[in-house]
C-alpha cells in the first residue's frame, strides 16, 4: 500500500525542467535555458556553459531548475576578437569574448536583472581557446552574486505586489472547475513572500476541497471497480485519496470497511495509520498540501517546456 505524503545564440532555448519535484514547491528557482546550437560553440562548450551558469545560480542559494517555467536565467555569448599570436613550438589563438546573463519572468516578458561579463580564453585553436574562456567563468564571483540577489529581490516585490491578483485569478479558476491551473497558480508563490505566502496556504486549502469534491464520484467508481477485481489494498490506496472534508468520504470509509477485511495485518496497520492522520488536525494539514504540491508539480509538468529566444529576448 503506497504512502500518501556577435556569436548571438540560436532561436529556440529549451530549460531544464525534467527533473520536477514537490521539494520545488514554494522555492524561488531560474530556470537555466540553454540555445539547442549556436554557431561557432559545439555541443561540449554549450554543455560547460550550462553547468557554469548553473554553479552560478546555486552559488547564490537557489536551484537552477523550477517547477513552473516562469523566472528564468539565460545567457549571450559573443566572440569580439581572435588573434593568433605566433611564437615557440606552436602558434596560441586568444579570443576575447563577452558572456551576458538575464534573469527574466517569461509571461509578461519583464527583466529582473543583468550582467555582462568580459572573458579571454587561450589555446592552440580557436575551439580550444572557446573552452578555455568558458571555464574561467567564476562561478563564485561576488558579482555574479549579486546579479542573482537583485534578481532574486525583484521576484520577490513582484510577488509582494501581485498577491491580490494572484488570489482574485486562482479564484476564478476555481469557479471554472479549473482546480489544477488554480492550485498551479497559488503555489507558485515562493515561500519568501511572508506577507502573501499564508494567504495563499489558505486559499490553496479552499480550492483543494473544492477540487476533492468534484473528484469525488471518479474515486468512488473507481475503488468499486478495483475491489470488485479482489484488488483490497489497490481500493484502500484509492479511498486514502479521498479527503474528509470531501462529500463522498462517509461512502469511502463503508467501501473501506469492506476492504479492510481481506487484507494483511500489516496492510490493514497502514490503513488504520492513515486515519489515524485524518483525526490529527495537524497531520491532515501537512498531508492536504503535500497533495496540493504534487497536483501543482503535475500541471506545470503537463505544460510546454520550451522558450522562444525572439519572445524572451525582445
Amino acid at each position: 500500500m503506497k504512502k500518501k505524503f556577435p556569436i548571438i545564440i540560436a532561436i529556440i532555448l529549451t530549460n531544464n525542467l525534467f527533473a520536477q519535484t514537490t521539494n520545488d514547491v514554494g522555492k524561488i528557482a531560474l530556470s537555466v535555458v540553454m540555445p539547442d546550437n549556436v554557431e561557432g560553440l559545439n555541443t561540449s562548450q554549450l554543455s560547460k556553459l550550462e553547468t557554469k551558469i548553473s554553479q552560478i545560480v546555486i552559488a547564490s542559494g537557489l536551484a537552477a531548475s523550477g517547477y513552473n517555467n516562469n523566472f528564468v536565467v539565460y545567457p549571450k555569448f559573443a566572440i569580439y576578437e581572435t588573434n593568433v599570436v605566433e611564437g615557440g613550438m606552436q602558434n596560441i589563438t586568444v579570443i576575447t569574448s563577452e558572456l551576458s546573463l538575464f534573469i527574466k519572468q517569461v509571461d509578461n516578458n519583464m527583466m529582473f536583472s543583468t550582467i555582462s561579463k568580459s572573458l579571454k580564453g587561450s589555446g592552440n585553436s580557436k575551439e580550444l581557446a572557446i573552452t578555455n574562456a568558458i571555464s574561467k567563468i567564476p562561478s563564485n564571483d561576488p558579482e555574479f552574486k549579486t546579479f542573482i540577489e537583485t534578481g532574486k529581490t525583484k521576484i520577490i516585490k513582484y510577488y509582494e505586489t501581485k498577491c491580490e491578483d494572484i488570489i482574485s485569478k486562482s479564484d476564478g479558476f476555481v469557479k471554472m472547475q479549473k482546480f489544477e491551473q488554480a492550485l498551479g497558480l497559488l503555489m507558485s508563490v515562493p515561500e519568501e513572500v511572508s506577507s502573501c505566502y499564508n494567504k495563499i496556504q489558505d486559499k490553496s486549502i479552499v480550492a483543494y476541497k473544492a477540487y476533492q469534491t468534484q473528484k469525488c464520484s471518479e474515486l468512488i467508481q473507481k475503488a468499486k471497480a478495483t475491489l470488485a477485481s479482489n484488488n483490497f489494498v489497490g481500493a484502500l490506496d484509492i479511498l486514502a485519496d479521498i479527503d474528509p472534508s470531501a462529500t463522498c468520504f462517509k461512502e469511502a470509509q463503508t467501501i473501506a470497511k469492506t476492504a479492510e477485511a481481506k487484507v494483511t495485518a500489516e496492510e490493514k496497520k497502514q490503513w488504520d495509520f492513515q486515519m489515524k492522520q485524518y483525526n490529527d488536525e495537524i497531520s491532515l494539514e501537512k498531508q492536504r498540501i503535500n497533495a496540493i504540491k504534487d497536483i501543482a508539480v503535475s500541471y506545470y509538468k503537463s505544460q510546454p517546456t520550451t522558450v522562444s529566444y525572439k519572445y524572451i529576448a525582445r
